[in-house]
């Protein structure tokens, strides 16, 4: 629901506007005001930016919801009976029905409907405005900055918002009484049945006329549409309402007369300025226009035709297929590089696995390739295994490994060739020649001093027959660290 909404009445010498602090109960008036057009000193200056510069100095209207009234002065109202329900259907027959009762072209109007009863055989009302009367209007609205959703007829929307009050009866006459015309409204079983306006001179006896006319619109309306049509009350409002209107209208009409006074039947809070100078009689038609908004109200919504509201899809019709277009493009170029990068691992998955077939076939020649990882693991831990030492204990130390543990335990500077190295579990048997006793007892101590060897001891040392070379043989221990 929108927070506050704006009713707006243009009349041809008379802009009158409301201001409602929406609310489904007690709604509160915020501001009014009723502006004769200004007077332009310049020819080239516009009546209607004059009003409406005038018009914002009184009501500050910045983010309200527009409803705007259309002039019914330029409308005519036609009841009709069409052979379905459907709404759909009778927006589709509904200009050939009204073709031939209308004195203009239905090219030069705006056409809308309201139900009266529905059924098999549906009647309503139709409202056809004059188009260019709409134009007129549309111009005007568009200075103020806004788009109004609801544009209904003026007098429609009151007589709407006064059968809320359930002291109004279920048959009555709503007459809007203006300076130089009438909008008579026949209400049945609580629903607008009929709708009629009456036209005269500024200057003439108008009350006779309105009553003349009324009665008139009941003879017609009970021998053609409800024979049993009998009104208790008559509901007036208008500019032109005063105790002597009342007093004329008692004396020569037969049922009751009340005001309409909208903002009293429907508890309309307004402060003690605002009510100390509303008029009920000017404003009721414009503070109706405030409150149907939100009170889900059918009335006439002239914006059909050239003036009808744009789907949402139709409006930003462009942008969305602008977004459609480059979304495609967009998914075309993501699916494209997938399929591009795919066509690249696919490649690189190809030459890998030709490599790694090509050097299984050289490692394991003749071998079938089910598993190239675990088969490579498999043989590479069972040809490691041969280089391990054998005995009851598995040593973690290769053969390697030992060669070159003694090498860097040994002194650089002493002189020794190994001629033989037997590794036999935890024990190894090396056997070689040096310079000097001195040389293998060095030797011996620089291998025990090391932490994978338990023990080190000297089988046998002896000089050579031939020469001053050391003979020796040294038996190693490992200790369980270095297994």
């Amino acid at each position: 629901m929108p927070d506050k909404v704006l009713g707006l009445d243009i009349q041809k010498d008379t802009v009158n506007a409301v201001l409602v602090k929406a609310s489904f109960r007690n709604p509160q008036i915020v501001s009014f005001t009723s502006i004769p057009f200004q007077e332009p000193e310049d020819e080239e200056q516009d009546v209607w930016e004059l009003t409406l510069a005038e018009l914002k100095k009184k009501v500050n209207f910045s983010g309200a919801i527009p409803v705007v009234a259309f002039p019914a002065s330029d409308a005519s109202f036609r009841n009709i009976v069409i052979p379905f329900k459907d709404p759909k259907k009778i927006r589709q027959v509904l200009p050939f029905e009204l073709e031939p009762l209308m004195i203009r072209s239905l090219d030069e109007g705006i056409i809308d409907f309201q139900l009266v009863e529905k059924g098999d055989h549906t009647r309503l009302i139709a409202c056809m405005a004059d188009i260019l009367t709409m134009h007129a209007l549309w111009g005007r609205i568009k200075k103020i900055d806004m788009e109004p959703e609801f544009i209904p007829v003026e007098g429609v929307s009151t007589v709407l918002c006064l059968l809320e009050d359930q002291n109004i009866s279920d048959q009555c006459i709503f007459v809007d009484f203006q300076w130089t015309q009438s909008i008579v409204i026949f209400v049945a079983n609580r629903t607008v049945a009929f709708v009629r306006r009456i036209e005269y001179p500024e200057s003439s006896n108008a009350e006779r006329i309105l009553i003349r006319s009324i009665r008139h619109t009941r003879i017609y309306y009970s021998e053609n549409i409800d024979p049993e049509y009998n009104p208790e009350q008559l509901i007036i409002t208008g500019a032109r309402v005063d105790e002597n209107v009342h007093k004329i209208l008692a004396e020569q009409m037969d049922i009751e007369i009340h005001e309409a006074d909208l903002a009293k039947r429907l508890s309309v809070k307004m402060d003690k300025a605002i009510s100390e100078n509303w008029n009920a009689n000017v404003m009721d038609n414009v503070l109706a226009l405030a409150m149907i908004q939100n009170r889900g109200n059918s009335s006439f919504n002239l914006r059909q035709g050239p003036f009808a509201i744009k789907q949402r899809w139709q409006e930003y019709k462009s942008e969305i297929i602008n977004t459609i277009f480059w979304a495609i493009i967009l998914a075309i170029g993501f699916c494209s590089n997938i399929f591009i990068d795919n066509k690249i691992l696919e490649k690189q998955d190809q030459q890998l696995t030709n490599e790694v077939k090509q050097m299984f076939d050289q490692a394991l020649p003749g071998e079938k390739i089910s598993n190239p990882v675990q088969q490579m693991q498999e043989r590479i831990a069972e040809l490691k295994s041969t280089f391990m030492v054998q005995g009851d204990k598995h040593s973690t130390l290769s053969i390697i490994d030992i060669i070159n543990l003694i090498s860097t335990l040994i002194d650089k500077n002493v002189d020794v060739c190994f001629t033989r190295l037997v590794v036999e579990g935890n024990e190894i048997h090396i056997s070689g020649k040096t310079d000097a006793f001195n040389s293998v007892d060095i030797m011996k101590n620089k291998l025990e001093n090391a932490s994978q060897i338990q023990s080190v001891s000297v089988t046998s040392s002896k000089k050579e027959r031939q020469g001053d070379q050391i003979a020796f043989k040294l038996k190693v221990t490992l200790s369980e660290e270095g297994i």
